[in-house]
Protein backbone atom coordinates (compact mmCIF):
# COMPACT_ATOMS: atom_id res chain seq x y z
CA UNK A 1 0.00 0.00 0.00
CA UNK A 2 2.70 2.54 0.79
CA UNK A 3 4.45 1.57 -2.28
CA UNK A 4 1.49 2.34 -4.46
CA UNK A 5 1.23 5.73 -2.35
CA UNK A 6 4.76 6.44 -3.42
CA UNK A 7 4.28 5.77 -6.95
CA UNK A 8 1.33 7.94 -7.15
CA UNK A 9 3.01 10.33 -5.05
CA UNK A 10 6.47 10.65 -7.88
CA UNK A 11 3.63 10.19 -10.92
CA UNK A 12 1.99 13.60 -9.62
CA UNK A 13 5.49 15.05 -8.50
CA UNK A 14 6.45 14.57 -11.72
CA UNK A 15 3.32 15.73 -13.70
CA UNK A 16 3.84 18.85 -11.31
CA UNK A 17 6.83 19.35 -12.51
CA UNK A 18 6.13 19.21 -15.89
CA UNK A 19 3.27 22.04 -15.85
CA UNK A 20 5.68 24.00 -13.83
CA UNK A 21 8.16 23.98 -17.01
CA UNK A 22 5.83 24.55 -19.23
CA UNK A 23 4.22 27.30 -17.52
CA UNK A 24 8.05 28.89 -17.50
CA UNK A 25 8.44 28.22 -21.07
CA UNK A 26 5.23 30.12 -22.07
CA UNK A 27 6.21 33.18 -19.50
CA UNK A 28 9.63 33.25 -21.17
CA UNK A 29 7.79 33.69 -24.28
CA UNK A 30 5.44 35.94 -23.18
CA UNK A 31 8.30 38.10 -21.95
CA UNK A 32 10.12 37.56 -24.83
CA UNK A 33 7.27 39.65 -27.30
CA UNK A 34 6.88 42.08 -24.85
CA UNK A 35 10.63 42.53 -25.18
CA UNK A 36 10.10 42.50 -28.86
CA UNK A 37 7.34 45.03 -28.92
CA UNK A 38 8.96 47.41 -26.72
CA UNK A 39 11.59 47.56 -29.24
CA UNK A 40 9.32 47.70 -32.36
CA UNK A 41 7.64 50.67 -30.28
CA UNK A 42 10.80 52.86 -29.77
CA UNK A 43 11.80 51.92 -33.50
CA UNK A 44 8.68 53.54 -34.83
CA UNK A 45 9.02 56.43 -31.92
CA UNK A 46 12.61 56.95 -32.96
CA UNK A 47 11.42 56.56 -37.38
CA UNK A 48 8.52 58.91 -36.50
CA UNK A 49 10.70 61.41 -34.34
CA UNK A 50 13.64 61.33 -37.54
CA UNK A 51 10.35 62.16 -39.87
CA UNK A 52 9.07 65.04 -37.54
CA UNK A 53 12.74 66.71 -37.37
CA UNK A 54 13.35 65.93 -41.14
CA UNK A 55 9.61 67.59 -42.25
CA UNK A 56 10.25 70.71 -40.02
CA UNK A 57 13.78 71.21 -41.40
CA UNK A 58 11.98 70.92 -44.75
CA UNK A 59 9.73 73.30 -43.69
CA UNK A 60 12.44 76.54 -42.01
CA UNK A 61 14.25 76.26 -45.45
CA UNK A 62 11.04 76.41 -47.57
CA UNK A 63 10.05 79.63 -44.93
CA UNK A 64 13.56 81.00 -45.87
CA UNK A 65 13.60 80.63 -49.19
CA UNK A 66 9.93 81.99 -49.18
CA UNK A 67 10.80 85.02 -47.38
CA UNK A 68 13.89 85.69 -49.73
CA UNK A 69 11.94 85.49 -52.91
CA UNK A 70 9.33 87.87 -50.92
CA UNK A 71 11.45 89.94 -49.96
CA UNK A 72 13.31 89.89 -53.34
CA UNK A 73 10.12 90.47 -55.10
CA UNK A 74 8.78 93.18 -52.96
CA UNK A 75 12.18 95.06 -53.99
CA UNK A 76 11.65 93.85 -57.63
CA UNK A 77 7.72 94.71 -57.46
CA UNK A 78 8.56 98.53 -56.38
CA UNK A 79 10.81 98.61 -59.54
CA UNK A 80 7.87 97.10 -61.80
CA UNK A 81 5.17 99.22 -60.61
CA UNK A 82 7.04 102.02 -61.27
CA UNK A 83 7.73 101.11 -64.89
CA UNK A 84 4.17 99.88 -65.55
CA UNK A 85 2.72 103.03 -64.70
CA UNK A 86 5.00 105.05 -66.65
CA UNK A 87 3.45 102.25 -69.66
CA UNK A 88 0.13 103.09 -68.82
CA UNK A 89 0.01 106.21 -68.73
CA UNK A 90 2.01 105.94 -72.11
CA UNK A 91 -0.72 103.49 -73.50
CA UNK A 92 -3.92 105.85 -71.84
CA UNK A 93 -2.91 108.36 -74.53
CA UNK A 94 -2.73 106.45 -77.27
CA UNK A 95 -5.89 104.48 -76.58
CA UNK A 96 -9.27 104.99 -78.23
CA UNK A 97 -12.33 106.90 -76.83
CA UNK A 98 -14.07 103.98 -76.53
CA UNK A 99 -12.19 102.97 -73.84
CA UNK A 100 -12.69 106.09 -71.76
CA UNK A 101 -12.02 104.35 -67.89
CA UNK A 102 -9.24 101.67 -68.46
CA UNK A 103 -7.41 102.88 -65.54
CA UNK A 104 -10.39 102.06 -63.56
CA UNK A 105 -11.55 98.45 -64.78
CA UNK A 106 -10.46 95.66 -62.07
CA UNK A 107 -10.98 92.18 -62.44
CA UNK A 108 -13.22 90.71 -60.64
CA UNK A 109 -13.60 86.81 -60.30
CA UNK A 110 -17.03 85.58 -59.36
CA UNK A 111 -16.94 82.19 -57.44
CA UNK A 112 -20.58 80.95 -56.78
CA UNK A 113 -21.69 77.77 -55.18
CA UNK A 114 -23.36 75.78 -57.48
CA UNK A 115 -26.38 73.57 -56.13
CA UNK A 116 -25.25 70.10 -55.79
CA UNK A 117 -27.25 67.29 -57.82
CA UNK A 118 -30.10 65.47 -55.93
CA UNK A 119 -29.71 62.64 -54.75
CA UNK A 120 -31.04 59.32 -56.27
CA UNK A 121 -33.26 59.28 -53.45
CA UNK A 122 -34.14 62.92 -54.29
CA UNK A 123 -35.37 62.22 -57.86
CA UNK A 124 -36.87 59.06 -57.24
CA UNK A 125 -39.21 60.43 -54.57
CA UNK A 126 -40.11 63.62 -57.03
CA UNK A 127 -41.22 60.90 -59.89
CA UNK A 128 -42.90 58.96 -56.99
CA UNK A 129 -45.07 62.39 -56.21
CA UNK A 130 -45.68 62.50 -59.86
CA UNK A 131 -47.71 59.60 -60.03
CA UNK A 132 -45.01 56.92 -61.57
CA UNK A 133 -45.29 53.53 -60.53
CA UNK A 134 -41.72 52.00 -59.07
CA UNK A 135 -41.53 50.17 -62.13
CA UNK A 136 -41.57 52.99 -64.31
CA UNK A 137 -38.71 54.79 -61.64
CA UNK A 138 -36.29 52.13 -61.82
CA UNK A 139 -36.40 52.32 -65.79
CA UNK A 140 -35.95 56.12 -65.94
CA UNK A 141 -33.19 56.26 -62.97
CA UNK A 142 -31.62 52.89 -64.53
CA UNK A 143 -31.97 51.14 -61.23
CA UNK A 144 -32.87 47.70 -59.92
CA UNK A 145 -36.81 47.55 -58.48
CA UNK A 146 -35.96 46.85 -55.39
CA UNK A 147 -33.17 49.29 -54.55
CA UNK A 148 -36.37 51.78 -55.86
CA UNK A 149 -38.48 50.36 -53.57
CA UNK A 150 -35.89 50.34 -50.22
CA UNK A 151 -34.77 54.31 -50.77
CA UNK A 152 -38.89 55.31 -51.05
CA UNK A 153 -39.49 53.14 -48.29
CA UNK A 154 -36.42 55.04 -46.25
CA UNK A 155 -37.89 58.65 -47.63
CA UNK A 156 -41.18 57.55 -45.92
CA UNK A 157 -39.79 57.17 -42.62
Amino acid sequence: MIALLLVISFVLHALSLFLIILLYLQLSKVKETEKHQQQMTEEMEQTFSAYLLEWKEENERFLKKLSDMMGNRSKEDVKKNHSIAQETSAKEEELPDYFPNVGDVKDIVDIRQQAAPPSLADEAWKLYEQGKTIEEIAKILKKGKTEIELLLKFRQK
